[in-house]
């Protein structure tokens, strides 16, 4: 008996490949929609406190000392507000990377102007969340495997850049 094959038969005999197939596509699309900081960390909504550090590289580069606030502080709202505002996406191989030893990458040129800011949400009991921006790459501090992870940020160097100008005046005031 000689079977013509057709489409049809061959989606029937390959039905659970395309369906695990569909799948995973349809969960990478889920995984690396743009997000938040709480989705990032999800026990950190009503964080506590808030840990910023700015720094300008190269030669004539400039460090704010790391500086903390609190409910309470007037600078609060502000850097809260900012950081309640980025919108992140995850690439979906962050989750196998979450499973492999990290590695240290090195070499990374920098020049006058460039930026690197780091802050931290923290609840106690709860744990915390740190996130870093470095001349045009972010990334996060994963509250599930205590690894680094990438972050893609539309605009990157932009909304990095924009994040250090709402937030030098609040490191100069605090």
């Amino acid at each position: 008996m000689n079977r013509k094959r057709t489409p049809m038969t061959w989606i029937k005999a390959h039905r659970r490949a395309l369906a695990a197939a569909l799948a995973l596509v349809l969960w990478a699309a889920w995984y690396s929609r743009p997000v938040d900081i709480y989705t990032l960390a999800p026990k950190m909504k009503e964080p506590d406190s808030i840990d910023i550090s700015l720094r300008e590289l190269g030669e004539q580069g400039r460090d704010s000392p790391i500086q903390w606030f609190s409910p309470g502080d007037p600078e609060w709202d502000a850097a809260l507000e900012a950081i309640e505002a980025l919108r992140f996406r995850r690439p979906p191989w962050n989750i196998l990377l979450q499973l492999i030893p990290e590695r240290t990458i090195t070499g990374r040129v920098t020049h006058d102007g460039d930026l690197h800011i780091l802050f931290s949400l923290y609840k106690p009991g709860e744990g915390h969340v740190q996130v870093q921006f470095f001349i045009d790459e972010w990334t996060y501090h994963s509250p599930y495997s205590s690894r680094n992870l990438t972050l893609w940020v539309a605009d990157s160097r932009e909304t990095g850049e924009a994040l250090a100008e709402i937030f030098q005046p609040l490191l100069a005031s605090g």
